[in-house]
C-alpha cells in the first residue's frame, strides 16, 4: 500500500510537468519505503555528529586517566603507610601501658623471686591473667619475657617466659645496653606450631618501677609479617606492595605472584623515591615509590608497571565504546521511532490487522479521516464490531447449552431411592412400627423438601450435608443400625455452592459396593470436607470390600445406578475443571471417592 501510494504521488508530479521520478531519487532507493528512508537520512546526520564527539572526548579521556591512575596510586601509598605505623604505634603504646602497670610489675617481680615450681607457676597465672587482656587486644602472635632472676622451670611451665641467662637473653641484653635500653624493632625467623616464618619483633626493657634505675627484663611482642599484609588496600591487578627490612630482607607482599612475575631488581629500588613518580629500570618504565614506616627501620616498597595504566584505561574505553554503542542504539531507535510516525496510522493498521491472527480483536482509536488510509480504518473497525457483535451472541448461546444440559444431567438421578424407601415403610407398617415409620417419613420429607428447593438446582455444601443427613438417617432404619455414619466437613465450606445430589450418589455406592458385600454387612461410611490452597475438597470414605485396580474402581462406580459420570460431568460443567472426582481402594480395607472442586458464592447461596 505505501509503495502504491508514493508511486501515485510521483505519477501526478510528472503529468504536470514536476520534476521527474527517475531524476529526483536513484532507483533502488526510491523503491525504499517512506519509514526506511527517513531513518536512513536521519541516522546517517546524526551519527555522524556523534562519532566526530566521540573521537574528541576518547583522546582526553586517556589523558585524564594517565593523571588520576597516579593520584590514586599515590593516594593509596599514603594509606597503606599510615595505617601500618598506626599498627605498629599501636604495639608500641600497649606494651608501654603494660609494663608501666603496677600489677605487672608486681607479678613479674614476685616471679623472680619465687622458688621452686607451684610458686612460679601461681605467679606466673597471675600475670598471665592480666596480660591476656592485653594480648587480645593487639596484632601480635606471641608475647615473650626475659626475666632477670633463677626459675629453672619456667620455659616448661609457661610458653611466654624466658630465662635471660640464657644465650638468646645474653645477646638481647647486650642489644638494649648498645641501644641505650630504648625499644627496638627487629626482624626474624621463628619456629611456630610447626613452622617457620618471618616475623618483626618489638622489644622493650621492663623497668621496675620501685627503682628506675634497674630493669626487671624484657618485654617482646613477635608479629608474623604477613599480619601487616592486612593493611595492604586493594590494588589495581598489576601493582604489587612489599615490605623489606632495613636490611634488605624481604617481609611479606600483596601478590606473591606478581611480585615474582615483575621481580623489581635493586636497580629500580633505588631509584624510587619518596615522592613517587614514574622511573625507568631495566629497560621498562614503571610507577614506582618508598618510604620508611615510622620508626621501624622497615621501607614499604609499591610497583606498578606502566602499561597497567594502559590497561586500566582500556577497559574504562571499552565501557566508554560501550556506552557509545548504548547511546547509538538509542538514538536510532529514537530516529526510528520518528520516521515510524510519519506513517503512524498505516503502521497502527498493520500491527493491529497482524493481532487479528493471534485472536485479539481490537479497533483502532485513530481518526478515520477522509483519504484512503481513514476509509480502509473505519471499514476495520466496522467489521471488528460486527465480529464481536456475532461472537458475544454466539457465547450467550453457548451458555444457554451448557445450562440446558446441566438441568438434563441432574433430572437423571434414578428415583430408585423413593421405591425402596416407601416399600421400607411398607414393610413397618406390617409390623406395626409406628415410631420407625413416623421418623422415617419426616426424614423423607425432609429430603425431598432439599431436593425441591424451590426449584434450585444449585445448593450451599451445607444444604448438601443436610441433605445427606436426611438419607442417611433413612438408610440406618433400612439397614437396622449395621451401618453407622461420621460426619466431619468444616463449617467454613459450608457457605460455597454445589451442584445439587452430588455426595447421596457415592453414599449409596459406598452401601451397595462397599459395605453390603461385605460377610458381616456390617460398616462405616464417612464423609469428610476441608479447605486447601483456594479449593474445596470432598471425600466418602467406607470400609467396605475394597477393590485390586483402578479399571474396576471406575466399572464400578461409573456403571452404578446413579450415574456417577453424570456427577462428574455436572460438575465439570459448573466449575469448568477438568478430573473432578478420584477414587482410591484397597481391596479388604476399603474404597475413598474425592471430589475437587473450585469455590463458587452467588445469589443462590442459601444459609
Amino acid at each position: 500500500m505505501r509503495d502504491f501510494l508514493f508511486r501515485n504521488r510521483l505519477s501526478g508530479w510528472k503529468g504536470s510537468g514536476s520534476i521527474s521520478r527517475k531524476h529526483f531519487l536513484p532507483g533502488k532507493f526510491s523503491d525504499l519505503s517512506l519509514t526506511i528512508k527517513m531513518f536512513l537520512l536521519f541516522s546517517c546526520a546524526c551519527l555522524a555528529a556523534m562519532g566526530a564527539a566521540f573521537a574528541v572526548s576518547y583522546r582526553q579521556l586517556y589523558a585524564s586517566t594517565e593523571i588520576n591512575q597516579e593520584f590514586l596510586a599515590r593516594q593509596r601509598f599514603e594509606q597503606t603507610r599510615s595505617m601500618l605505623e598506626e599498627r605498629l604505634e599501636r604495639v608500641e603504646s600497649i606494651t608501654r601501658m603494660a609494663i608501666g602497670n603496677e600489677n605487672l610489675n608486681y607479678y613479674l617481680k614476685n616471679l623472680m623471686e619465687s622458688k621452686g615450681f607451684s610458686q612460679q607457676y601461681v605467679q606466673l597465672q597471675s600475670a598471665w591473667d592480666w596480660i591476656e587482656n592485653i594480648y587480645y587486644g593487639t596484632d601480635y602472635d606471641s608475647c615473650l619475657f626475659y626475666l632477670d632472676g633463677d626459675y629453672p622451670f619456667a620455659d616448661s611451665i609457661s610458653g611466654y617466659v624466658r630465662d635471660w641467662d640464657s644465650e638468646r637473653g645474653q645477646e638481647i641484653h647486650v642489644l638494649m645496653e648498645k641501644n641505650g635500653y630504648r625499644p627496638v624493632w627487629l626482624t626474624g625467623e621463628m619456629e611456630k606450631n610447626g613452622e617457620n616464618g618471618q616475623y618483626l619483633i618489638f622489644i622493650r626493657p621492663v623497668t621496675n618501677l620501685e627503682d628506675f634505675s634497674k630493669n626487671l627484663g624484657s618485654m617482646h611482642v613477635y608479629i608474623h609479617a604477613d599480619k601487616l599484609k592486612e593493611s595492604f588496600l586493594n590494588t589495581p591487578q598489576k601493582e604489587v606492595y612489599y615490605i623489606k627490612s632495613a636490611q634488605g630482607e624481604l617481609l611479606t607482599v600483596s601478590d606473591s605472584a606478581l611480585y615474582e612475575k615483575i621481580a623489581p631488581s635493586p636497580q629500580l629500588e633505588n631509584a624510587c623515591l619518596k615522592e613517587g613518580g614514574k622511573v625507568r629500570a631495566d629497560g621498562r618504565e614503571y610507577y614506582a615509590r618508598r618510604d620508611e614506616i615510622g620508626d621501624s627501620g622497615l621501607i614499604l616498597f609499591a610497583v606498578m608497571p606502566s602499561d597497567t595504566v594502559e590497561g586500566i584505561f582500556w577497559e574504562t574505553g571499552m565501557w566508554t565504546v560501550i556506552f557509545f554503542a548504548a547511546v547509538c542504539a538509542a538514538l536510532l531507535a529514537a530516529v526510528w521511532l520518528i520516521a515510524r510516525s510519519v506513517c503512524a496510522r498505516i503502521l497502527q493498521l498493520s500491527t493491529t490487522v497482524a493481532k487479528v491472527r493471534e485472536g485479539k480483536l481490537e479497533t483502532l482509536d485513530e481518526k478515520e479521516g477522509q483519504d484512503e488510509v481513514g476509509q480502509l480504518i473505519g471499514n476495520y473497525n466496522y467489521m471488528i464490531r460486527r465480529i464481536r457483535m456475532l461472537l458475544e451472541e454466539q457465547y450467550r448461546l453457548g451458555q444457554e447449552k451448557k445450562g440446558a444440559e446441566l438441568m438434563a444431567l441432574q433430572s437423571q438421578i434414578n428415583p430408585h431411592f423413593l421405591y425402596n424407601t416407601l416399600d421400607m415403610i411398607n414393610w413397618m407398617a406390617s409390623r406395626n412400627e409406628m415410631d420407625n415409620i413416623r421418623e422415617t417419613v419426616l426424614s423423607l420429607a425432609r429430603y425431598y423438601k432439599l431436593i425441591l428447593n424451590k426449584g434450585q438446582d444449585i445448593i450451599t455444601i451445607g444444604l448438601e450435608i443436610e441433605l445427606c443427613e436426611a438419607y442417611i438417617a433413612i438408610q440406618q432404619k433400612r439397614f437396622r443400625g449395621k451401618i453407622l455414619f461420621e460426619i466431619d466437613v468444616d463449617d467454613q465450606i459450608r457457605r460455597f455452592l454445589i451442584p445439587k445430589i452430588t455426595l447421596q450418589p457415592l453414599i449409596e455406592n459406598a452401601i451397595v459396593h462397599g459395605i453390603m458385600e461385605k460377610n458381616s454387612g456390617r460398616g462405616t461410611i464417612l464423609i469428610s470436607g476441608w479447605e486447601e490452597d483456594d479449593e474445596i475438597f470432598l471425600s466418602v470414605t467406607d470400609d467396605g470390600v475394597g477393590m485390586v485396580t483402578g479399571q474396576e474402581i471406575e466399572r464400578k462406580h461409573k456403571g452404578s445406578k446413579y450415574g456417577i459420570s453424570n456427577i462428574e460431568t455436572r460438575l465439570t460443567l459448573f466449575y469448568n475443571m477438568d478430573k473432578c472426582i478420584t477414587y482410591e481402594s484397597t481391596q479388604g480395607v476399603g474404597t475413598c471417592v474425592s471430589i475437587r472442586i473450585g469455590k463458587k458464592t452467588g445469589e443462590g447461596e442459601t444459609q
